[in-house]
């Protein structure tokens, strides 16, 4: 490979930064990975607290994990309701131990519940009916499903 200037790198934008890191990445090029990484401008930051607005990011990220295993349960479940009654029953389960599960997070973290479901993602409007359907929760399942997402949320 030729010698490319430094100021070649120096004056990369960000974007065209990312597309040479990837490339050499994907070469398992280390001396150009270095290189770009070194060679980056260095700029100093002020931010909100670390623990405050990593979990708080992290809470938000969790609450659209348990939104989409939501609504891909419900999906499921809609999908099998008729033909794999078995199956269907499995994901009203499912359903019911995320949901509490994520209650039980939340609760431990201090965060009412409504005010969490208020705060996050919007629930989708085909839940209620399917909701209604849910079983108790199998609280062996609820509590490993909870430490996963307290792990997730960095607790």
């Amino acid at each position: 490979m030729q010698k490319i200037s430094s100021s070649v790198y120096e004056n990369l934008r960000p974007r065209q930064r990312i597309v040479a890191s990837i490339e050499a990445e994907a070469r398992g090029d280390e001396t150009e990975i270095r290189r770009l990484s070194t060679s980056c401008p260095k700029t100093t930051y002020r931010q909100n607290e670390v623990e405050y607005s990593e979990t708080m990011e992290a809470l938000m990220g969790a609450a659209l994990v348990v939104e989409c295993d939501l609504r891909g349960c419900a999906l499921y479940y809609l999908a099998a309701r008729r033909s794999d009654p078995e199956s269907a029953r499995k994901f009203l389960q499912e359903i019911s131990d995320l949901r509490a599960a994520w209650i039980t997070t939340v609760s431990d973290m201090g965060i009412d519940p409504d005010a969490m479901q208020k705060a996050g993602p919007p629930p989708s409007p085909f839940f209620e009916p399917i909701e209604d359907l849910a079983p108790d929760p199998d609280h062996n399942n609820v509590e490993k499903i909870a430490a996963e997402l307290k792990e997730i949320i960095g607790l």
